[in-house]
């Protein structure tokens, strides 16, 4: 038993295993998913887990993208500071996944 699930602009799908639930989240029309690669006993729990991974991602692209913006715009933050800063949320996000 496959589900699918739209949520904030992700496609989450869990997929069935023999011991359990895994999942993949989607932003839609890209080839490229994530996972944590770990089975959850329940379909609710791999889709609680699967949410609260899409909202990390969503929060971690939307900073990024701001600091992306701003970095030829802000006179107060340089190039290493955008690099440290990007870096500190790409490590963050990496660190609770």
């Amino acid at each position: 038993m496959n589900v699918k699930e739209r949520y904030h602009g992700w496609l989450i799908d869990l997929i069935s295993e023999p011991t359990g639930y895994t999942f993949r989240c989607w932003l839609s029309e890209q080839t490229v998913w994530l996972s944590d690669c770990k089975v959850y006993p329940t379909p609710q729990q791999a889709l609680a887990v699967a949410r609260h991974r899409a909202d990390l991602e969503s929060a971690c692209l939307s900073l990024i993208c701001f600091l992306n913006e701003i970095k030829g715009h802000c006179y107060y933050l340089s190039s290493d500071e955008h690099q440290a800063l990007t870096n500190s949320i790409l490590e963050f996000a990496k660190s609770v996944s």
